[in-house]
């Protein structure tokens, strides 16, 4: 199960990276979110083994998504600080929501 993955972080997104199989190739990617991720810039590459440590997902997690989707898209909000729908709620009196209600904003 090993192979090389590529990973890019977003510019325009704070803490949003793409994993994608082959360096510098976006054409899958859905147009709508390259247009959100904006320019990507190439932060590193790493063999994926079952045995590897991941942060946010599994190694077989990925895989699939890879094989599937040809990209797997990452977004980190623990940071509420960082996660703008929560300070936006806060400011209007609502309560944070959590990543799978985050989540389902984006699908």
């Amino acid at each position: 199960m090993e192979r090389l993955v590529y990973v890019y972080k977003s510019l325009r997104k704070t803490k949003t990276y793409l994993y994608v199989p082959e360096k510098d190739v976006f054409s899958h990617i859905p147009s709508g979110l390259m247009d959100a991720f904006g320019a990507p810039q190439f932060v590193m590459v790493f063999a994926l083994k079952p045995e590897r440590n991941l942060p946010k997902v599994t190694p077989q997690q990925l895989m699939e998504a890879l094989d599937s989707k040809g990209y797997f898209l990452r977004i980190d909000l623990e940071d509420v600080e960082e996660n703008l729908l929560n300070q936006e709620r806060a400011r209007r009196g609502l309560p944070p929501l959590d990543r799978d209600q985050i989540a389902d904003y984006f699908h």
